[in-house]
């Protein structure tokens, strides 16, 4: 097995967002929509009405308007389901980002207060309408600043089930790139907060992911069956499986279907589950909106733009056609809204105005009689699904990775912000610990007696509240997933960091606790950086000290060994267990690549050359060594300790790196290093590693490591090289760059890092462990570590800051005086493992850390 440890990446990328549908229900591609734009495809007059419209007609002779304007100004909107009758389930929804183009708490301020408020309002004026919310860090947010009255109202409306929680996590969270425990935890997270609040009978019934891009396995059993949902709906799908799907071909029928998500469990955790059919913003909403200045539900016939019999026409007509691409024809959603709409009548987007038109559709699609209309929920839609006798398409895949058109899958986003989503990683592992001891040790908050300066909405008593909250938010699909502006990523780095300070406090007085210590005896190692000290080898309480005692905690439920690497100061060092016995130890000298990492954190513009030399001096690494120590046989949930001293007599193992040296002909000796377990050999021509030998069975395969990049496309052909034939069929051309979404390489040719074809290489020999340092350009570089005993073979890869130009490649251009001129090329930065492993077109993947995925390419 390789461990990849992943360590930094410094690279801000285009935020783009597409995915709408045209009348044929094919996809839209190549929008770069700003946020205040939206997709409004299938917008009325777009269609040719089936009737002759009132206001065309010669108002001599037309007679009465075809739809009565009601003489007390009320609209009929107490519908319901009508048996035989095409149903048409209305769903007024908002999609309202925990962070994206500006920070969570500027989209409530500005945006998020008003939609909730407004709603509530609106909502309660007709007891008829309903409105579903997901987001419950923005409504805790809404909560807290919200009077008393209008809090007893937001309840009314929650008990009617006018106003219903669905999902109901803190965000509508990434499925790409979580583990399993971050979903659940900020799921729990916000569904702690409705149980406070709104009681057990508030609980979500369904699971809502109408934004993310693409859908998980695991949200399927454990975030939907397990979690006691009965439905899962979305909005983007792979344009090949919605032509499909729409077309009824190869055995589909329609866009709805049960999810078997775990192949262990089958179908005791599946769920109902269905793409959204609409065509409007973000290819989830339906064809019509009631933002901005587009046409609006004109009823009363002494106007000129009476156009009520055109909307009713064309309701029918939408209505008809989906539900010829459906199985169960006689019910169907439609979701009517997008991103941080409804908001109040003197802001740009208005909830009453959605409600105004609303009603009048309602009212006068049933005075047609055609078809059903009513204000609903996707839980009232799924219990009449339920009534259906038919059966349904059974799916075990997962809904990765998804695509827009031959060119455009939006894969990009499994790599963007790469050091954000090993931050939510490790910060989900510390807050896992950090529960554990508080349970243990019965820690109060009281007792820590230290709040984190901007604590996340309040939910719980915990010390760990606020690190939840701020965790929560960045499991947002735009917010790990690292397709947020980078000010917005800077934000959530802040905020993991300022409420870890808590926790690690608590974990501090905890371990203090459980040794009989002194409070404040325990110090936690923080770099008060966007990553744990572990990523840029920094540690305070290690560095510069004679002596400290290690305190490892096992969170796991069975016994561990690991190997602890701490940074520290000097190259000679002793390390004894609990009861003074010697434990297995090795100094590996900290290498130039990683002691500079903490001077990128410099930003030195308008400062003198005195003002860098100081600000780089007091953010210079003042460790020189790693000190890594064996952990053996951890106790399950249990606490263990080891004191470390610096002592001039010590006989721990140094490993000294020792460079190998670029060969001067081309027959250069391979190089091999080894464990009690791999044995590994590198190419002595190409520096590469070469192959891997399991030496207790025997086997070798072949295993290289490389770097390189592609060039981004910023839209056109995509050249394919010369081993795509002449005479093969390829997909058009397109307008789509590539970005933080979507990854789009403009060729299929990768390009070295750097002016050097072979990479620089040293090795450090150790009996606890060995490690080959490659680099391959200033930028690119990675450690391939082999652990005494260990059954995987790990690689931590360092990138960044990537560089724009690329002087080290021809240019593509140059000044009129014959200077060259910098290519600026964008860079989709890769590292490559090739294996010899026979896997043909077959590969795995996990299922956010859970169960493996099999797929054929």
């Amino acid at each position: 097995m390789i461990r990849l440890l992943p360590t930094l990446a410094l690279l801000a990328q285009r935020v783009r967002a597409n995915g709408c549908h045209d009348a044929a229900g094919k996809v839209i591609t190549g929008l770069a929509q700003p946020e205040e734009s939206f997709c409004t495809a299938g917008a009325l007059g777009e269609e040719t009405p089936t009737i002759e419209l009132f206001r065309h007609k010669d108002p001599k002779t037309r007679g009465e308007a075809p739809y009565p304007f009601p003489p007390d100004r009320k609209y009929n909107t107490s519908g319901g389901p009508v048996s035989g009758k095409i149903n048409v389930h209305l769903v007024p929804h908002t999609h309202d980002d925990t962070g994206w183009q500006v920070t969570v708490d500027q989209y409530f301020a500005s945006e998020v207060f008003y939609v909730i408020d407004t709603v509530i309002t609106t909502l309660a004026a007709d007891p008829n309408r309903k409105f579903i919310y997901v987001e419950t860090a923005f409504f805790a947010r809404w909560w807290e600043q919200a009077p008393d009255e209008k809090r007893a109202t937001a309840t009314r409306l929650v008990q009617r089930r006018q106003l219903e929680f669905i999902n109901g996590g803190w965000c509508m969270h990434d499925e790409a790139s979580p583990l399993w425990t971050a979903m659940v935890d900020q799921t729990t997270r916000g569904h702690q907060f409705i149980f406070k609040h709104f009681g057990p009978e508030a609980a979500p019934k369904g699971t809502w992911q109408i934004d993310p891009f693409g859908h998980s396995n695991t949200q399927a059993w454990l975030l939907s069956a397990e979690a006691g949902m009965e439905s899962l709906f979305w909005g983007r799908m792979d344009w090949q499986d919605r032509t499909m799907r729409y077309e009824r071909k190869q055995g589909t029928n329609g866009f709805e279907w049960v999810w078997q998500g775990s192949r262990s469990l089958g179908s005791s955790a599946q769920t109902f589950a269905g793409n959204l059919f609409g065509r409007g913003a973000g290819g989830y909403s339906s064809w019509f909106s009631f933002e901005g200045s587009g046409a609006q539900v004109n009823d009363d016939p002494a106007l000129f733009d009476y156009n009520i019999d055109q909307w009713v026409d064309k309701f029918v007509q939408n209505a008809r056609e989906q539900a010829s691409h459906t199985q169960d024809a006689e019910h169907q959603i439609w979701a009517l809204g997008s991103d941080f709409q409804y908001q109040n009548a003197d802001q740009p987007r208005s909830g009453i105005r959605w409600y105004r038109n609303l009603d009048k559709l309602i009212h006068y699609v049933n005075l047609n009689g055609s078809v059903n209309a009513f204000y609903s929920t996707p839980s009232l839609y799924v219990d009449q699904k339920k009534r259906w006798n038919g059966t349904y398409e059974l799916r075990t895949d997962d809904i990765f990775p998804l695509a827009d058109d031959s060119h455009n899958y939006w894969s990009g986003y499994f790599t963007s912000r790469p050091a954000l989503k090993r931050q939510v990683r490790f910060a989900t592992g510390v807050l896992a610990s950090a529960r554990q001891l508080e349970v243990v040790t019965q820690t109060t908050a009281k007792e820590v007696d230290r709040p984190s300066a901007k604590h996340a909405p309040v939910v719980g008593s915990s010390w760990t509240d606020s690190f939840e909250g701020t965790v929560g938010v960045a499991t947002h699909h735009d917010g790990m997933s690292g397709t947020e502006r980078q000010d917005v990523t800077d934000d959530y780095a802040m905020r993991i960091s300022s409420s870890q300070k808590e926790v690690e406090a608590g974990i501090g007085l905890a371990v203090s606790k459980l040794l009989k210590l002194e409070r404040g005896a325990v110090s936690h190692c923080h770099c008060h950086a966007a990553d744990d000290c572990l990523n840029i080898s920094v540690c305070a309480a290690t560095t510069g000290k004679d002596a400290f005692t290690i305190a490892a905690w096992n969170p796991l439920a069975h016994s561990v060994s690991e190997v602890a690497r701490i940074p520290v100061s000097g190259g000679r060092w002793s390390v004894t267990d609990g009861v003074g016995r010697a434990v297995p130890s090795q100094v590996v000298p900290l290498d130039e690549r990683t002691k500079g990492l903490p001077l990128l954190y410099l930003n030195s513009f308008g400062m003198s050359t005195r003002q860098v030399a100081e600000a780089k001096a007091r953010l210079e690494n003042k460790a020189d060594h790693v000190l890594m120590v064996a952990l053996e046989s951890l106790p399950p949930v249990g606490l263990a300790t080891f004191h470390a001293a610096a002592d001039a007599e010590s006989t721990v193992a140094r490993a000294a790196p020792s460079p190998v040296d670029a060969p001067a002909f081309a027959e250069a000796a391979d190089t091999v290093v080894e464990s009690d377990v791999f044995s590994l050999t590198f190419d002595g021509a190409s520096g590469l590693l070469k192959s891997l030998t399991n030496k207790r069975s025997g086997a070798t395969t072949a295993l290289a490591i490389s770097w390189g990049w592609y060039n981004s496309s910023v839209g056109g052909c995509t050249e394919y090289g010369p081993e795509v034939p002449p005479s093969a069929r390829l997909p058009p051309c397109s307008d789509q760059q590539s970005g933080a979404y979507i990854f789009r390489p403009n060729s299929s040719t990768p390009f070295f890092p750097g002016p050097a074809r072979k990479p620089a290489m040293r090795v450090s020999r150790g009996p606890l462990v060995t490690e080959v340092a490659q680099t391959f350009s200033p930028w690119a570089s990675h450690v391939i570590r082999l652990f005494r005993n260990a059954s995987f073979v790990e690689v931590e890869w360092t990138a960044g800051p990537i560089p724009v130009d690329t002087p080290w490649l021809p240019p593509v251009a140059r000044h009129s005086d014959g200077r060259p001129m910098p290519n600026n090329w964008g860079k989709e930065v890769i590292v490559r493992y090739t294996s010899g492993l026979e896997a043909g077109r077959t590969w795995y993947t996990d299922s956010n850390g859970k169960e493996m995925v099999k797929r054929v390419y």
